[in-house]
């Protein structure tokens, strides 16, 4: 009896303990869950790129309806006319022309020089030496006269219809003999730009003028142009083209430029 009674009260001694002991013991802590953040959307800045137009290229005014005709005209026009009845351009040569100037400006130096250089790639045979020389010693000779010196320049000469002599208002601007060139050295600006080239032409053939194109350099009335038009170019390839030399007549000229 008495033992039965010691078991019961060691079973509730050890579930006692055992009771007691779970609530003394802390639960374990759960894992934190882990909080998604959720990125922000990346934006991406955008440069605006303006479209350009490409502009179509448009062809030069003064070449708009001019035929090989029209070139071919002009050419005789500022060719002939100044009372020659041959062509009077440059010998066929090999050997580079010099142009020389004296009592000029470096600007003039300038345009002479840029002028050759124009001159070399329009022309097919002859070519000008781009430097210019100093003094009178090139084949083609510049000088600059005051108004009183230029009077005193004689063009009568075995062959005087070929020398010419430019005046505007009344005012000697240039006198040309042979392969000399005088010019009035009281000119400025365009003038003087424009009477320097023209004289430089006409030394190189262009004894003439035209009537039809008034922005050619060799308009008449005299004007000042200082740039070669589109058919003055036209008119130098032409006239220093293969097919042309010193002393052809006219009717043989004609006979190149419309029966070929």
């Amino acid at each position: 009896m008495h033992s039965r009674v010691f078991f019961y009260l060691s079973l509730l001694l050890v579930g006692g303990c055992l009771a007691f002991s779970g609530c003394l013991t802390a639960p374990a802590p759960e894992e934190p869950v882990p909080e998604m953040h959720t990125p922000a959307p990346t934006t991406v800045q955008t440069t605006f790129v303006p479209i350009v137009e490409t502009p179509t290229p448009r062809p030069t005014p003064t070449a708009i309806g001019l035929s090989s005709e029209d070139i071919n005209l002009h050419f005789m026009d500022v060719a002939f006319g100044g009372g020659n009845l041959f062509l009077e351009r440059l010998p066929l040569s090999s050997k580079r022309t010099t142009i020389s100037l004296n009592a000029g400006r470096e600007s003039d130096k300038v345009l002479i020089e840029s002028f050759a250089v124009k001159f070399n790639l329009l022309s097919q045979s002859n070519k000008l030496f781009e430097n210019t020389k100093e003094g009178q010693t090139g084949d083609i000779r510049i000088k600059f006269l005051p108004p009183e010196g230029l009077k005193a320049i004689d063009l009568t000469s075995e062959m005087g219809w070929l020398n010419q002599e430019y005046t505007r208002g009344g005012i000697t601007c240039a006198k040309i003999k042979g392969y000399d060139i005088y010019l009035n050295s009281e000119m400025e600006g365009d003038m003087r730009d424009h009477y320097i080239l023209r004289s430089l032409l006409y030394t190189l053939g262009f004894k003439g003028a035209t009537l039809r194109y008034q922005d050619s350099i060799f308009a008449y009335p005299e004007n000042t142009v200082t740039e070669l038009s589109f058919l003055d170019e036209k008119a130098l390839q032409v006239m220093y083209g293969l097919g042309m030399d010193n002393g052809m007549r006219v009717e043989d000229v004609k006979r190149v430029l419309f029966f070929r």
